[in-house]
Order: C-alpha cells, then structure tokens, then sequence
C-alpha cells in the first residue's frame, strides 16, 4: 500500500467515525513521528497505541513528520511530555538508529486524551491492526519494539510473538518483555512516559538484557 493510499484510507475512516458520533469533538488524527521514507524499509520499529492530548497542534505533522523525528525537541516541543521525547531518544540511541530512520508511530491514528477515552476501542484497534500488518510487512523491521500493555499485546498479536520473557526493570514489579517474530525481536516497554527506565541505573541490568544483540539487528 502506497503512502497515499494509507492516508486516504485512514482519513476515511476518520470520517466513518466522526459520523458515527457527531456529537463527539473531533481531535484528529496522527499516524507515523518520522519521516515516510521509512515506509519503504527501516531496520527498527517504534510503536504506541495512540496520539494522545485534547488538542492539535497545526505545527505537527499529521500522516508524518517530514522536518525530522518529532521525538526531536528541535522539531516539536511536547511541553509536559518532553520526558518522553528523551526517554525514546535515548532508546534509539542504544539501538544504535537515526530517529529520522525509524518506523515510529501509532497502532491506532485516532487521537483521544486518554487510553480511557478512546472511542470504541476494540474496532479502532482492529483498524489500527489491519493498517500495521500491510505497513510492516512493506517495510520489514528486524526489531519492532513497542511501548504501554495494550500496545505490547496488540502488536505482540500482530506480530506472531513467541520464546517471550519477561525482565523486571528495577521498578516495583513492573517487568519488560523480550520474544521472536518470524523477521526478528520484539520488546515490549512499560510506557516510557510514566517509566523513565532508560536513563535510570536501577534499570540498566533488565535493558542490557533487553537489548542485546540488537544494535546490529
């Protein structure tokens, strides 16, 4: 599916679901944080569940961000959620990628405020499932490394994870979860925003673990 094709497909589907509640304020909706030249092929893949935020930025890209990564600082400020910006900064770094060379993005483009307040979940997430498994077979990642429960559930699912294991991240119980797809790993992250895991010492033992090996993948 070409990038054409997968905007319009998603903005029909927008609509489909404007018109399915009309009384419902319309937050847009956001696809890929880097550049769409990573449509045609990315070593690494970086996936959330959905844009958050009760507003639209006019600055940000919408199907993608094509002055840069927006996880740059330089290239969107967050505000609040800057401490995410730098906690995926920090993971592209120990993969040892460009955050303008990875396929980033969300599994669901529909924005809402929270998990919570996303409108009819389960077929947004079927939509959002449907779209990734035709975007990745394109571009064929050998490490998709997704972020939050229901993320790491989904695109595990998509993905055929198996040989999963999970390692406790210094951080109460909380764990991460490393397994095999048939083109390479997955790693599934607590959610970056709300565990700052990457730069914290308590926590280097569990991602050494993690991610080995996969700087090269």
């Amino acid at each position: 599916m070409r990038p054409a094709e997968i905007e319009n497909t998603i903005q029909r589907a927008y609509e489909a679901r404007l018109q399915q509640n009309p009384s419902g304020r319309p937050l847009g909706w956001r696809l890929l944080y880097s550049p769409r030249s990573v449509l045609e092929g990315a070593r690494v893949a970086f996936i959330g569940l959905n844009p958050g935020g009760s507003t639209v930025d006019p600055e940000h890209g919408v199907f993608s961000s094509e002055r840069g990564s927006a996880y740059r600082r330089e290239v969107e400020n967050w505000g609040a959620s800057s401490q995410l910006q730098d906690q995926v900064l920090e993971l592209f770094r120990r993969l040892n990628v460009s955050p303008e060379e990875v396929l980033a993005g969300n599994l669901v483009p529909f924005r809402s405020p929270s998990e919570a307040t996303l409108e009819d979940a389960p077929g947004a997430i079927a939509f959002g499932k449907t779209l990734w498994a035709e975007i990745l077979t394109t571009a064929r990642p050998s490490v998709v490394v997704s972020m939050g429960g229901t993320a790491n559930r989904e695109v595990a699912q998509l993905l055929g994870v198996n040989d999963v294991k999970s390692h406790p991240v210094g951080w109460g119980n909380y764990t991460a979860s490393r397994g095999r797809f048939p083109d390479g790993i997955w790693i599934g992250l607590p959610h970056l925003s709300r565990f700052a895991i990457m730069k914290r010492a308590p926590s280097q033992a569990a991602l050494v673990e993690l991610f080995r090996g996969l700087s090269t993948l």
